[in-house]
């Protein structure tokens, strides 16, 4: 029997590890965080853990960056480079997918085929994608059933959302009960004329495939379900263990070893740090985009035309906050923002023609726009703490701490509102391995050097105003908006570091081998029987969350490989 080592557990690499398996490969799966469920071949397994807020600030299930730092600078000149947490999806049985509010929109027409469609930018590499969005619509529709995913498709706008991503059938579940903060927002939306709508979810609105409802305890963006009603990579993860994949957590892949066109072996470090060599017949790099270009380049894979590692994609994130004095919106309570409006994810928007001629560009794209998000207690405090500190250093817990605990100004009464914008590809944008810094293991640590280009400096300048006026037609008393002071760093303020846990490229695919680490099924150009199965593959970061298209092409791939 053929044997394939699958490295990384999250979405797409636990979809090849399925497809493999489910194709009677002996498939071993190699996580290099800890697994915190037991009886994974179960519908229904057992967590390890509670979504209480303090694990949030201890890196639960997330790298520690005193033993795993990254390092990130805006520029190849950027003489302060910053070292520490760097982007923080979880390194953990699952992945990402652990810890994510599961939304699952789908990427548009425009996004497989933006270059066909829209046309090229300056200074960006924009391509189609292998394949197109009526090519992906079936394989969209096999995941949305695998991991469950609700709402109403009959609710969705037809312009701009059906328009550019149509559908043909009901998702497998009615959607769940909308957040209050979410209608608040959405109706500030279409006071202003834009298309507000009920997002689609990997969440439980009943019990379905042997796990419960959801029980909207309010923990979903950034903590664990304890009771796997969001079950995302665990439901392929799950099929792959039944159909006799092996799962090894806490085994730290550091190399691959290559001879020819073939990659023969991988080399793998346990929990005690002992070595181990792996055989394969076939390698499945699912790492995720920093760590599976960071892998790559470890392991030197043949890279002639220097592209491993290029055109690593942020989601640029502009929040904008509202403060309503007349009514409390427990904005912290519920699933996670169950609301967006993508009208700024349509380049025909209003007024954006003509902003990007000004600015040089042949058009111009924001994304699609979370409504409804707030503060926890816990950070809450930490604000109101910091503030009475500096008039009352002795009484930080005072009376006046808990009158503004009861008032809760920036939290029950908070509204935020998220554009996730897209990010074009950059080659100087890029994941490559830091000349002198090494984790714990003894392993050169990614370095990650980003910054935006004319194209998304000018979409957050001119979206930004709009975000604010959505709140004012919603009804807050007070409106800020994040990043709202000029900075030539937009989209990522002055002194700050990439946080955003949508992480695209460096990996990708792509015909021309100049200017793709992959081909169309994500194999690699350059080796036979190394394929690449996460978010590095994209040519283009799309204006959406990125999950469900990173798990639809894993799915569409894998059953091309031979």
């Amino acid at each position: 029997m053929a044997h394939a080592v699958v490295i990384g557990s999250g979405a797409g690499a636990s979809v090849a590890a399925m497809v493999l398996a489910e194709s009677h490969w002996d498939v071993t799966i190699l996580e290099k965080g800890p697994n915190y469920f037991t009886n994974l071949t179960e519908a229904l397994p057992t967590t390890l853990f509670s979504n209480d807020e303090l694990k949030h600030d201890r890196h639960f299930a997330k790298a520690d960056p005193d033993e795993e730092p990254r390092v990130y600078r805006s520029s190849s000149t950027d003489p302060e480079p910053y070292t520490g947490l760097v982007q923080s999806l979880p390194q953990t049985v699952g992945g990402g997918t652990v810890h994510w509010d599961a939304k699952t929109p789908r990427y548009w027409d425009i996004d497989f085929s933006k270059r066909s469609m829209l046309g090229p930018q300056p200074g960006a590499s924009v391509i189609d994608w292998p394949a197109t969005y009526q090519e992906m619509a079936p394989y969209y529709e096999e995941i949305e059933t695998l991991i469950g995913v609700a709402g109403d498709v009959d609710a969705l706008p037809a312009e701009p959302t059906l328009a550019h991503a149509p559908r043909t059938g009901p998702l497998p579940m009615p959607g769940g009960p909308p957040m209050y903060a979410s209608l608040v927002a959405a109706g500030g939306c279409t006071a202003l004329g834009f298309h507000p709508f009920q997002v689609p979810m990997a969440i439980n609105s009943r019990n379905y495939d042997g796990r419960p409802a959801c029980n909207d305890c309010g923990f979903c963006s950034g903590y664990g379900c304890p009771i796997v009603a969001r079950v995302g990579a665990l439901a392929p993860l799950r099929r792959a263990l039944v159909a006799g994949a092996e799962l090894r957590p806490m085994s730290t892949v550091t190399d691959i070893h290559v001879s020819g066109r073939r990659a023969r072996a991988v080399t793998y470090l346990d929990e005690g740090g002992n070595p181990h060599r792996q055989s394969a017949d076939l390698v499945v790099l699912g790492a995720g985009a920093i760590e599976s270009a960071r892998l790559a380049l470890v392991a030197d894979l043949p890279d002639p035309h220097r592209v491993a590692g290029h055109f690593v994609m942020f989601h640029w994130f502009t929040d904008a906050s509202g403060i309503f004095l007349s009514e409390r919106l427990h904005a912290h309570r519920g699933r996670a923002l169950t609301h967006d409006m993508d009208d700024f994810a349509d380049p025909d928007f209003p007024g954006a023609a003509a902003a990007a001629k000004v600015a040089g560009l042949p058009y111009l794209r924001g994304g699609t726009v979370e409504l409804g998000g707030s503060e926890f207690p816990l950070d809450e405090a930490a604000v109101y703490q910091e503030l009475l500190g500096l008039v009352a250093p002795d009484k930080p817990f005072g009376s006046a701490f808990k009158q503004l605990m009861r008032a809760s100004l920036l939290r029950d009464r908070l509204c935020g509102i998220t554009l996730v914008g897209e990010d074009l590809p950059y080659y100087s944008n890029v994941v490559d391995l830091d000349p002198s810094l090494r984790d714990w293991r003894g392993v050169p640590v990614p370095r990650i050097t980003y910054g935006p280009g004319t194209h998304e400096i000018t979409a957050q300048a001119f979206y930004m105003p709009k975000l604010r006026a959505i709140l004012q037609a919603a009804g807050a008393d007070v409106v800020t908006v994040i990043s709202e002071l000029p900075s030539d760093r937009f989209p990522i303020s002055s002194g700050s570091v990439p946080d955003t846990e949508h992480v695209m490229g460096g990996m990708r695919m792509g015909v021309d081998p100049r200017a793709s680490v992959t081909d169309g099924t994500g194999r690699h150009h350059h080796l036979d029987n190394l394929v690449v199965s996460d978010g590095s593959l994209f040519p283009t970061s799309g204006g959406h969350n990125p999950t469900l298209t990173i798990m639809a092409m894993a799915l569409r791939n894998a059953r091309l490989w031979p």
